[in-house]
């Protein structure tokens, strides 16, 4: 696998091509992303979270005051979807 250095200009090039109305998923993410390191960081030795982890972490309730998800089941199961297909077909900030 090629290991290339992303720059804040390709992510921010890239944010710019999404209509706002996604930006919150992208924050989300980024959320997301945040959690998962500094659980990684309290817990190098843990690779998964039990059911007391998940309910004391942030995450559960991130979507709560978001308008725009009316079903977050069906809105997670898109956003699995989309991660696996850019996964399965390469992603554009990992080919340039």
């Amino acid at each position: 696998m090629e290991t290339r250095t992303i720059t804040k200009e390709q992510i921010l090039n890239q944010l710019s091509r999404l209509e706002p109305p996604q930006w919150g998923e992208v924050l989300d993410f980024i959320g997301y992303l945040e959690h998962r390191e500094a659980q990684r960081v309290e817990q190098p030795h843990r690779s998964e979270m039990t059911a007391r982890d998940l309910l004391r972490s942030k995450l559960v309730g991130i979507w709560a005051d978001r308008e725009d998800i009316e079903d977050s089941l069906a809105f997670a199961r898109r956003l699995r979807r989309q991660a696996e297909s850019s996964r399965d077909h390469g992603d554009d900030l990992h080919r340039h």
